[in-house]
């Protein structure tokens, strides 16, 4: 009994001493283990899926920032404080249309006589020639100058309230009696008369407060004006010239149905069938195939019968805007020139044409150029059922947009891509463009990816977001670092100069601390001139303290644009 309980002991005191070695091997394995690292990741398929992410991205910074921290923990345990981690990983990139402007050259290149597109065909086929290497899905947001239409109204009584507030300070008396009976006096007796040009000032101003100033616009105002005896109708037609409103193009007229029955009464014997048709349909057929087409010649032929009948007593020299609508396969409303020459009207050469200058999105889809498909305002709310008109999920936008698609294309194959342009809120209303693929019967939104990259620092305890650049100074900031501070440190940074390192030793032509933040900010200056605020660098370069070895530094840059030690 005895001898056991003896074997009993030396066991456990065997057991008991051989547990000390291990936990000293552990020990020195663990230390090992520690370190201030400095990794440079990219995310993987796997990373995304223990990040439990729907698909291989981050919707935005903000969720990357919140997520990898947590990967970080579990990739790196033994990293200490001050360890750095740059990860590279993909980030959801809503559609960025390419911005370009067309230029002379560029209209000239694509064999336009003018400055301007006067169709959407010929936006396309620019398109087409400038972007020749574009693919599906690329977007370009195009400013271009186009013919305008122009905008015509009519002063209404309250109206000449507006232009009294306008130009009440230039034009007391005039403009409050403009107000009063909802009409200019052109009466050149009365203390309220209204001149031409005062007159071209005031719709200037009304439509400048009503519309906006638009450069090349053309505007046809008819308006009232009292002559001293009775009331009567006038018009007439301005131009923002970018700098002051002008008259342009003489007297505006538009055609009205009497006119179209006048000229169809005036032709029916010359040109019975377009004669008939443009007073049955109120419009000129273009379509040089059709039996009722009116050529070039045969409209100026009417407009000449017309203004002859509307304005008899017009002097040589009189000029005339006429607007009318034309068939073309569709009704449009164009404008024709003309001026008062020996006895008939002829094409006014020397009227211009109104251009503005004006921006659209145009998209690649299925080999061609378009434009995106625009949702209606009201689909969010009614269809959606959105609280506001507008979305603010990118899974929203996949799972209602692609089934609004649906029944819009019943026939589309596998393959087939529409762009569609919506709303969304993302601290702030913005147009957004997503394109969209047919696949296996369904509309399927693939929004696109770019690469990002972020960096984090370990603090002992969490990764944590850090905007902190690793950089190692070259010759040339060392030979920029001398030169500069030559003459506040020259034994310094001439021994700088001869050796190309930074004398720490102390002694006569050592560098301080002191001096060192000014030498770092006279390299990241050079290096990064338009720093943000609060943006880190973590620097090293070469010194000489008794031997050869690297330093680094981490500085931050501070609201008064210097950099000091972080």
């Amino acid at each position: 009994m005895k001898k056991s309980i003896y074997f009993l002991m030396m066991f456990l005191g065997l057991a008991l001493t051989s547990c000390e070695p291990m936990e000293e091997i552990n020990d020195e394995i663990d230390t090992s283990l520690i370190v201030k690292g400095n990794a440079d990741l990219t995310l993987s398929e796997d990373d995304y899926t223990a990040l439990e992410l729907d698909e291989e991205r981050f919707m935005n910074l903000e969720e990357a920032k919140a997520l990898i921290p947590g990967l970080l923990s579990k990739k790196y345990p033994a990293f200490t404080d001050e360890s750095l981690a740059t990860v590279h990983f993909n980030l959801f990139a809503p559609v960025d249309p390419e911005a370009y402007t067309v230029t002379a050259e560029d209209y000239a290149a694509a064999g336009l006589d003018n400055e301007f597109f006067s169709s959407e065909a010929e936006i396309y086929e620019f398109l087409s020639m400038h972007f020749d290497q574009a693919q599906d899905g690329k977007h370009v947001d195009l400013t271009y100058n186009v013919v305008s239409d122009e905008i015509v109204f009519t002063l209404e009584y309250a109206d000449y309230s507006v232009i009294k507030e306008e130009l009440g300070s230039t034009y007391p008396d005039p403009a409050a009696n403009a107000a009063k009976y909802g009409s200019f006096t052109v009466d050149v007796d009365s203390d309220n008369y209204w001149s031409d040009d005062m007159i071209m000032e005031a719709l200037g101003a009304f439509i400048s407060e009503e519309y906006g100033d638009v450069k090349g616009q053309q505007y046809n105002v008819t308006y009232k004006v009292y002559n001293g005896s009775y009331t009567e109708d006038r018009s007439m037609s301005l131009q923002y010239n970018g700098n002051n409103y002008i008259a342009v193009g003489g007297t505006a007229y538009e055609m009205n149905d009497d006119d179209y029955d006048f000229i169809g009464a005036e032709f029916a014997d010359t040109y019975a069938g377009p004669a008939e048709n443009v007073a049955k349909y109120g419009s000129f057929d273009k379509r040089s195939s059709s039996d009722n087409y009116w050529s070039d010649s045969m409209l100026l032929e009417a407009i000449n019968a017309l203004l002859m009948e509307k304005f008899p007593d017009a002097e040589e020299g009189a000029q005339f805007a006429v607007s009318y609508d034309i068939y073309d396969g569709s009704v449009k409303a164009v404008t024709t020139s003309v001026i008062l020459s020996g006895g008939s009207y002829i094409i006014d050469d020397n009227a211009s044409i109104s251009t503005i200058q004006t921006n659209s999105v145009f998209a690649k889809t299925n080999g061609s150029w378009g434009r995106p498909l625009t949702l209606p305002e009201n689909i969010y709310t009614e269809e959606f059922g959105q609280r506001y008109n507008n979305l603010d999920d990118d899974e929203e936008v996949g799972f209602y947009i692609s089934r609004y698609l649906e029944p819009m294309y019943p026939y589309a194959e596998d393959g087939d891509m529409v762009s569609v342009a919506f709303d969304f809120y993302d601290g702030g209303l913005e147009k957004r463009y997503g394109v969209f693929t047919y696949k296996n019967r369904e509309w399927v939104y693939t929004p696109r990816t770019k690469q990002a990259t972020l960096q984090f620092g370990y603090d002992g305890v969490n990764w944590v977001p850090d905007n902190t650049i690793q950089y190692t100074f070259t010759s040339d900031d060392y030979a920029l670092v001398a030169s500069e501070l030559e003459s506040e440190y020259p034994a310094a940074a001439g021994n700088l100069d001869n050796y190309g390192n930074f004398n720490r030793t102390g002694g006569g032509t050592s560098w301080s601390d002191e001096m060192m933040i000014d030498a770092i900010n006279i390299v990241l200056d050079n290096l990064n001139p338009g720093a943000e605020i609060g943006q880190k660098y973590s620097v090293s370069y070469v010194i000489y303290a008794g031997g050869y070895s690297e330093e680094t530094k981490s500085v931050i840059k501070t609201e008064d644009n210097i950099w000091v030690y972080n």
